[in-house]
């Protein structure tokens, strides 16, 4: 049975056997189930985690989308202080910075 055919049952319960209306229940039942499952699944899918890019040497995941870059300090203490920016970097390049 399908589920258009379930609700016309349904709608009009009088005209059919008890055992038909109940077929037609479960078939309802069924596929409310399985779009609530499926909708599940789409919210699970959606929070999955998003490539933000690679600084340090290290990739950078987020949940909801962005991007790494790295912080106006070290920018400016690399410009003024290339030894101590190395010192706290431990000494790994930024390309593209």
């Amino acid at each position: 049975m399908t589920l258009i055919e379930a609700r016309k049952i349904l709608d009009d319960s009088e005209k059919h056997s008890k055992g038909i209306v109940e077929k037609a229940k479960e078939v309802i039942q069924t596929s409310l189930k399985s779009k609530i499952e499926d909708t599940k699944m789409e919210k699970m899918q959606k929070s999955k985690m998003a490539y933000g890019g690679t600084a340090m040497g290290k990739k950078h995941f987020y949940v909801a989308g962005g991007s790494v870059t790295l912080n106006p300090g070290l920018k400016a203490l690399r410009k003024s202080s290339p030894e101590a920016f190395a010192k706290i970097t431990k000494g790994k390049t930024v390309k593209g910075e």
